[in-house]
């Protein structure tokens, strides 16, 4: 049997630790007061068009978004993504005062400018509400996001993933990031077995979310090289689930101590971000995982904690990954019905 060659440590701009993106600002983009009017400009102009229906804007091409004064700004934000650290933030949208039509057809253009929108749900949500629905993750057909609980280090199904932050919660419910080649070497250099178990197929549960005669879970490494990139999928607890269907082979010792090691090295690198209303978040999840702290909320409806979700899919970023490729169609199931809630 041919012995597996002994993995090294990669040379990555996305390698990072907190203290050194704490020390940073490429990430970082405050909006002029220029921008904001110019996004503000853009708003006004897409909103006849939309008769009031937030679905309109599915209609509409990028070409319709002109950004102004922000779309320099923007094209930065895009090469730090794909040829830098991975992530970025845009803060400074006044969201407190502007009406939700407003706010989203200023982030669905900002979205569409970055690549192409994919649905988050079976429902075929084009923004998902990323609010807390009175669930828990022990159920298998849940999802992190619609709980208040504290969540695992993950990338998301998608190329880059957006958040926009609507309101904040009454306290916790940080974001926490932390860079995937970061993990990576970290385990290739003092544990290079779990490194190694991660670089085999996993069995990933699709949350109930798929379609009739199809499995349901998919196979993906952890640790993917293309062309002698990185690129990385992590999502413990849809592996864990996903090794818990009857269908699927059990964990073995080894990958659960990989998996709880890798999740350990993340948390020890991360960086804390508190997303405030009107900051706009992007990831490149094969660089970047994301989690977020538990939080408690506000007993009135329409002060709850809400932030809107961003899928979006785009070649030129990294080659994509078993998990990415199993939701190139998001998690709609083919089924056509895409929709903009508010």
């Amino acid at each position: 049997m041919m012995r597996k060659s002994p993995l090294v440590k990669t040379v990555d701009p996305a390698d990072w630790n907190g203290d050194e993106i704490r020390s940073g600002s490429g990430w970082l983009n405050i909006l002029t007061g220029h921008e904001v009017d110019d996004l503000k400009k853009m708003a006004s102009s897409i909103r006849p068009l939309l008769h009031d229906d937030p679905n309109r804007l599915l209609t509409l091409p990028k070409q319709k978004f002109d950004l102004g004064s922000f779309a320099p700004r923007l094209d930065n934000v895009f090469n730090e993504l794909k040829s830098g650290q991975g992530l970025a933030l845009i803060r400074g949208l006044p969201v407190e005062q502007m009406e939700p039509l407003d706010i989203a057809s200023i982030y669905w253009g900002i979205g569409l400018h970055l690549g192409d929108a994919t649905p988050n749900n079976p429902e075929g949500d084009m923004l998902g509400h990323i609010t807390d629905l009175g669930k828990t993750q022990s159920d298998p057909n849940s999802r992190g996001y619609q709980t208040r609980e504290a969540m695992d280090y993950h990338c998301d199904q998608c190329d880059i993933v957006g958040l926009i932050c609507i309101r904040a919660a009454k306290s916790g419910g940080e974001s926490r990031i932390a860079s995937s080649v970061a993990m990576y070497n970290a385990l290739v250099e003092h544990h290079p077995d779990y490194a190694q178990a991660l670089t085999e197929p996993f069995f990933w549960t699709k949350h109930g979310e798929y379609s009739e005669g199809e499995l349901p879970y998919y196979n993906s490494p952890v640790f993917n090289f293309f062309d002698g990139q990185l690129c990385t999928s992590f999502g413990p607890k849809h592996i864990v689930k996903g090794h818990d269907l009857p269908q699927a082979p059990a964990l073995t010792d080894l990958q659960l101590e990989a998996i709880r090691v890798a999740e350990e090295i993340a948390d020890q690198n991360r960086y804390d971000m508190v997303l405030e209303p009107g900051d706009m978040q992007f990831l490149n999840n094969y660089v970047a995982l994301h989690t977020r702290s538990a939080y408690q909320d506000h007993e009135e409806p329409d002060k709850k904690r809400l932030l809107w979700r961003l899928w979006l899919m785009n070649t030129n970023l990294r080659h994509r990954t078993g998990y990415s490729k199993q939701w190139l169609n998001g998690v709609g199931l083919g089924k056509g019905n895409y929709q903009i809630r508010l």
